[in-house]
């Protein structure tokens, strides 16, 4: 990151270079054609030497630029620029000279790259400059240059143009530090926000493809829009597929068009080359360029029925059954929501009113079915270890900002260096901490303080997460892996079951504390039982 802002202030200075150079080359030609044509003291001479040597020095800050940081690279220039309009300033007639007004010229420069103290300081230093030089002429201690003699110039003018040039110096680089920083603020905001809505773009696009439901768009005469692969192989679907004529009878379609122009749900079952498919039809008005794009999300039934039909004979899959039927039921209007709005953000990045709507709703779904979904499927899931080795305390560092996004109220209280590397498998290890941390922030309601520490015990590191939440008795610690069972209002109660199976996997050590309405600590040592 710093080497692409340090990138970006080059370019900036690039420019700069280029603009000075076109301003000192339009001085010099001008002077030089007042010097050919018309009759002018030949001590403009002087003038036009010091602004071709100025080109000079300014072409060289080019190769210059390569050699020096922005910020050293910024200050001489700065110098310069200074020393030069006060080199113009002495060789016009110093209080009286047309040059002054080119002080503003750095101070503009300075509010650009620095903050606005060190702004404050470029002005104030230029009318240093400025009075220095109109004292020293006006009080006869050094002498005019010849030719641009101003005469004997009155207190009150002396005064009135220091005054005039002490304000000039004073507004501009208030005026220009104060904007600047501000458009310097709203930059370093907009590009938070990117980051952060490309972040939520790829995640998102990450589940939808990865999502064992298909959902597609279309317009309101049924023409597909877009869908993801599994819609694909549900439906079979092909560039320029109606959904009405794959999906719904004729006779059913001025009914349901009644359903979502009143912006209600549809939902209806279908089977179709061999799927048995739940759909939901829903809509969102005024996206992009459509009027009302039309949202199918597609599950796959068959397993729920074949489950259903288990049921009859056997009466220990009931579990399974209901959880099954609960995750449907729950994923159905929410997926409608975001996957209408993934497809949106894919095509629009410009933050719209629109776009914070849908952003907002991709947040707010999203959390919802982190706990329903992206929790159950971690639980049925096994991949194999994928060993590599990293920076605990880096992870930890990852997850707590991801989690104090959302979280005002909460403090992580961190006890640990950097340098705590462990073998594990990175992805498995966020997925642990990241369920330690979010029963922590249940356990206290979501505020408070969460001390975090890693220390080393035997010579291998040992990560401790502690809350001072509710706590539990030993009844309720004995259940703690027992899947679905949860303590807590929201949840299904498989985070402490995917913990320990993390653990168990990679053969570490884990011991958990707790008493009733004190709080829980949860240790993890990472080493080989």
């Amino acid at each position: 990151m710093i080497a692409v802002e340090e990138r970006k202030l080059h370019k900036r200075l690039a420019f700069l270079h280029s603009i000075r150079t076109a301003i000192l080359s339009a001085l010099a030609l001008v002077t030089g054609i007042i010097l050919l044509f018309f009759s002018a003291p030949v001590s403009l001479l002087a003038i036009l030497a010091a602004l071709l040597a100025a080109i000079v020095v300014s072409i060289l800050f080019f190769p210059l630029a390569r050699l020096l940081p922005s910020r050293a690279l910024v200050n001489i220039e700065l110098a310069f620029d200074i020393l030069l309009v006060t080199l113009l300033v002495y060789l016009s007639g110093g209080i009286v000279s047309p040059f002054y007004f080119l002080y503003i010229l750095p101070i503009i420069v300075a509010s650009l790259f620095l903050s606005r103290r060190d702004t404050m300081v470029i002005a104030t230093v230029s009318f240093i400059a400025f009075g220095a030089l109109a004292d020293l002429l006006y009080l006869e201690i050094i002498p005019y240059y010849p030719g641009f003699e101003a005469g004997e110039v009155p207190l009150g003018t002396f005064i009135y143009n220091l005054l005039m040039g002490f304000i000039a110096f004073s507004s501009v680089s208030i005026a220009a530090s104060y904007y600047f920083e501000r458009i310097r603020s709203a930059g370093e905001q907009l590009r938070d926000v990117q980051e952060n809505l490309r972040d939520i773009i790829l995640l998102n696009n990450s589940v939808m493809e990865k999502m064992e439901n298909g959902f597609v768009t279309a317009d309101i005469l049924g023409r597909v829009v877009s869908y993801n692969p599994k819609a694909a192989r549900f439906l079979n679907l092909k560039p320029g597929a109606n959904l009405f004529d794959l999906l719904l009878p004729r006779e059913d379609l001025a009914a349901v068009r009644r359903i979502w122009e009143d912006n209600n749900s549809y939902y209806f079952e279908k089977s179709l080359r061999g799927y048995s498919l739940g759909i939901t039809l829903s809509s969102i008005e005024k996206v992009s360029s459509f009027e009302r794009l039309l949202v199918f999300l597609i599950t796959d039934l068959s397993a729920i029925k074949e489950i259903e039909s288990r049921l009859k004979e056997k009466e220990h899959l009931a579990l399974i059954g209901e959880m099954a039927a609960g995750i449907a039921h729950e994923i159905r209007n929410p997926l409608a929501s975001i996957s209408g709005s993934v497809q949106f953000l894919r095509r629009e990045l410009a933050l719209q009113p629109e776009l914070r709507s849908l952003m907002d709703i991709i947040v707010k779904e999203s959390d919802r079915l982190s706990a329903f979904i992206e929790e159950f499927l971690n639980f049925s899931r096994q991949s194999p270890l994928e060993k590599a080795d990293f920076d605990l305390g880096g992870l930890v560092d990852e997850v707590t900002a991801m989690l104090a996004r959302n979280l005002k109220e909460v403090r992580f209280i961190k006890k640990y260096d950097p340098g705590n590397r462990v073998l594990a498998d990175a992805k498995k290890i966020k997925q642990l901490l990241w369920n330690l941390l979010n029963n922590a922030v249940k356990a206290q309601k979501e505020k408070g303080g969460i001390e975090i520490a890693i220390f080393r015990e035997g010579g291998v590191p040992c990560l401790s997460i502690r809350d001072f939440g509710v706590g539990m008795d030993r009844a309720e610690l004995e259940k703690i892996f027992i899947p679905f069972y949860s303590n807590f209002a929201f949840g299904i109660g498989l985070g402490m079951n995917i913990v320990k199976r993390i653990v168990d996997e990679h053969g570490f050590a884990m011991e958990i504390k707790s008493e009733k309405n004190q709080g829980t600590e949860v240790l993890v040592c990472f080493k080989k039982r």
